[in-house]
């Protein structure tokens, strides 16, 4: 039983047991992704205000649905007569196999006048059909396989594309993404480990490490969204991996280095890794401390995709547990052939370029900060530019998905895509002539803004005026009716008149004319007026005649326009730029003006008005990441902060510390967006970028301060200046920091095959901020040891040395 116990087998039993049980509870991963991935915002913001009307409060039976939209192309040459009448077999088809395919409904390219002229593009390539899709038919990768087959049409080139689509295709591709980043992340350490350890054992050792602790964790939060909604993004599973390999493989650099030293100085097997549990343990604790601290903090955010990084706090507790507690099963076991087959059993040896860097820094402490952040901080304030929102941009080009958008923007106008939807909730019924008529106004005044290109509603279904549903038109009408009423009338005065002389002119024949003619002047009085009045800016009214009521063609712009109840009307509104990009976005705060001012004081004035769609949606996520990423920035950084305080015991060494940390990830920053501008063609990062880089960055970062701050404060502090000290320090933590940071930078550099272009920059940020710190922290943190330094305690120091001397 005693050499059970010191063997820790019990511990390599329970994580048996344990990594068992997270293999059989785990989830279908791949389907968890692809429901949980969308971007959540408050549901203050309007965007989602107006997603709650659409899928809610709309009826029509289109409640719960997915959007999607069906692409039918005939490259750059005009569709045949024969292509339009496959098109719309193919609609035909579609309407009678609604259940089959889960549709709730179906808006063809030529229902009417107002779908002729939106969904059939001007060069008469493309034709469009819109479906709501009924999201209890199944997942969104089911659906898109079924209509991706329905609506094949011999002839033409078919997509089935839409926001919904695109971003599952996303969640889908990061999924590729990651199957290769954890095969290159794999391969990666093992050769590093091989070449650091000389033996093929350590390194699977190792791996065996971090795959036990990332199968667990994993298993732990995939469960937590699946049962209780955890915080979770398309990025989670990745970052896990990539910080559970990076970081557990350098916290094994320390653990085994340790042990191997202790080996080497004739400790026996059991006692060498109690020690090495001990001393490196200790900061792997402080290190690991750090990084829960930082990412656990990440759960005051407010926004979901920061909030999703918590799972990596989750990781890194149950890394922590598993190397300090399995790890010694083999290093007890095996002893020295962990090993194997090197003979060599010394620590790491000692880095003579950091001790360099350090001696320098230790002599010209202020000179040496100063040159540090004198090329740094210029860099780091250098202009990042805008960020890019387009999360289709995200998606490869190959990508079916993809091309159907593309097709979308090239044929139709960039907005027609995504188009934005404007909707009007009120306590009454809509369909009015009173209502109508304001909802008429507002659809002219957003098609003076120069931001759009067409507006859509209930009176203009196929963004122009309906000239049967003006004053103006109708008083033409009435103008002529009035005209030939009175030329008839004219006609039968004349009539009256002669045979009033032909009877010698009876009085009751002279009344009758007389009559008759103050008829004719008072239909000329009227036709003069009408007619000035059909001259003047009041004609230009929109008024609906019972008459018009009953048409067809209104009362299906009536189902289109107005909800089931008719109390909301929405407008759909095409942009003239891309609905993602910047100048979109921006144009949605002017539609809402302009929205809520023209419906000021009138009978709409206290209904709900709201902004949605993919452009709302963006305005909404720039304006919440924004704020909530500096708010948790803070709340990282406080956090990270305080554990310094405890690992430093000092005040102002975590600040400089963390000022380390915030310039080299501004610098690698700027960095990043240069080489993606350079190499990549992209003038902008995305919007993911800066935030990933920032947690990635500083947590993991913050690693290696520790670890030659805890090599300090373990340095004989009796016989030795803290100047001497700190210069030690760095020369034997040098290697294993350098060695770490390789690790580190190396499975971040998997991400670049991935093709995700916020993966592929966030690597690239790491990477380069990885670099950065290398080089200076063997110059900074000595530095500011010697300039902070008690002076109290530096004479003590100083007797202590000269005693031993003695």
């Amino acid at each position: 039983m005693k050499k059970l116990i010191h063997n820790h087998f019990f511990a390599l039993l329970a994580w048996v047991v344990i990594l068992v049980l997270s293999l059989l509870a785990f989830p279908n991963v791949n389907q968890l992704t692809r429901e949980h991935s969308q971007i959540t915002l408050p549901q203050s913001t309007q965007s989602q205000i107006a997603q709650t009307i659409e899928q809610k409060h709309w009826g029509h039976h289109v409640n719960n649905t997915y959007q999607v939209v069906a692409v039918f192309n005939n490259g750059d040459q005009k569709m045949s007569a024969a292509d339009r009448q496959r098109v719309q077999e193919t609609v035909d088809y579609l309407r009678k196999h609604q259940a089959e395919y889960g549709i709730k409904a179906v808006m063809g390219p030529n229902d009417n006048a107002a779908t002729r002229k939106q969904l059939i593009s001007k060069d008469q390539t493309t034709q469009l059909v819109q479906l709501n899709i009924s999201k209890d038919h199944g997942t969104l990768q089911k659906i898109n396989r079924q209509l991706s087959s329905a609506v094949k049409t011999n002839g033409l080139k078919t997509y089935v594309t839409g926001a919904d689509i695109l971003n599952d295709d996303f969640s889908g591709a990061v999924q590729q993404g990651i199957k290769k980043t954890e095969v290159i992340s794999v391969i990666f350490i093992f050769i590093v480990l091989l070449i650091v350890f000389r033996s093929p054992i350590t390194p699977l050792i190792s791996l065996l490490m971090v795959g036990i602790s990332f199968l667990t964790s994993f298993s732990i939060v995939t469960n937590l969204v699946d049962k209780f909604n955890f915080p979770f993004s398309n990025f989670t599973q990745v970052f896990m991996i990539i910080v559970l390999f990076g970081i557990g493989t350098d916290y094994d650099i320390l653990l085994y280095n340790q042990f191997k030293e202790n080996l080497g100085k004739g400790m026996e097997k059991w006692a060498a890794t109690k020690d090495a549990q001990k001393r490196a343990g200790r900061t792997i604790l402080y290190s690991g401390s750090s990084l829960l601290i930082g990412f656990t903090s990440l759960g005051l955010a407010r926004f979901s995709v920061y909030q999703s990084a918590v799972g990596v706090a989750i990781g890194v507790a149950v890394l922590l547990i598993v190397l300090l507690t399995l790890n010694p099963f083999f290093m007890a076991v095996l002893g020295k052939k962990m090993f194997w087959p090197d003979k060599r059993f010394t620590g790491e040896s000692s880095s003579k370029l950091w001790r360099r860097m350090a001696n320098g820094s230790v002599h010209h402490p202020v000179i040496t900060l100063l040159l540090v952040f004198a090329i740094l901080l210029p860099v780091g304030f250098v202009n990042h530019g805008q960020l890019n929102y387009n999360d289709a941009d995200e998606i490869s080009n190959s990508t079916p998905s993809k091309k159907g958008f593309n097709v979308v923007e090239d044929h139709f106008s960039k907005g027609t895509a995504e188009p934005v939807t404007i909707y009007i909730k009120s306590s009454h019924k809509l369909d009015n002539e009173r209502n109508l008529l304001l909802i008429d106004r507002l659809t002219n005044q957003l098609k003076d803004s120069a931001d759009v290109k067409t507006v859509t509603s209930v009176t203009q279904p196929a963004g122009t005026k309906v000239s049967q549903l003006y004053v103006n038109n109708q008083l033409r009408q009435l103008t002529g009716q009035l005209g030939t009423a009175q030329s008839s009338l004219s006609q039968l005065s004349s009539g009256m008149a002669m045979q009033a002389a032909a009877t010698g002119g009876a009085a009751s024949d002279q009344a009758m004319v007389a009559g008759m003619g103050q008829m004719s002047s008072g239909l000329q009085a009227g036709g003069d007026y009408l007619s000035g009045l059909q001259k003047s800016a009041a004609a230009d009214s929109f008024y609906l005649p019972n008459n018009q009521r009953r048409n067809p063609e209104f009362q299906q712009s009536v189902n289109n326009y107005l909800s089931a109840d008719k109390k909301t009307a929405k407008l759909l509104v095409i942009l003239n730029s891309n609905p993602s990009a910047s100048r979109a976005t921006s144009a949605v705060d002017g539609l809402t003006k302009i929205s809520k001012y023209s419906l000021k004081g009138t009978a709409l004035s206290h209904a709900t008005v709201v902004v949605g769609g993919q452009s709302s949606k963006i305005n909404d996520t720039k304006t919440i990441a924004g704020g909530d990423f500096l708010r948790t920035a803070i709340i990282m950084i406080v956090g990270i902060g305080l554990a310094l305080v405890y690992v430093t015991r000092s005040l102002l060494q975590p600040v400089y510390v963390l000022g380390t940390l915030v310039t080299a990830y501004m610098a690698s920053l700027s960095i990043t967006h240069l080489l993606t501008r350079l190499l990549l063609g992209r003038t902008m990062l995305t919007w993911n970028t800066p935030f990933f880089s920032f947690i990635m960055l500083i947590a993991l970062g913050v690693d290696y301060s520790i670890f030659l701050i805890m090599r300090y404060r373990n340095t004989d502090n009796h016989h030795y200046l803290p100047t001497e000290r700190i210069v030690m320090a760095a020369s034997a933590i040098g290697t294993v920091v350098i060695s770490a940071a390789v690790i580190l930078s190396g499975t971040f550099a998997s991400l670049i095959p991935s093709g995700i272009p916020t993966l592929i920059e966030v690597a690239m940020t790491v990477v380069i901020g990885l670099i950065i710190l290398v080089i200076i922290i063997p110059l900074v943190v000595p530095s500011t040891i010697h300039l902070t330094y008690p002076m109290r305690s530096a004479v003590r120091d100083n007797q202590a040395k000269q005693a031993a001397r003695k």
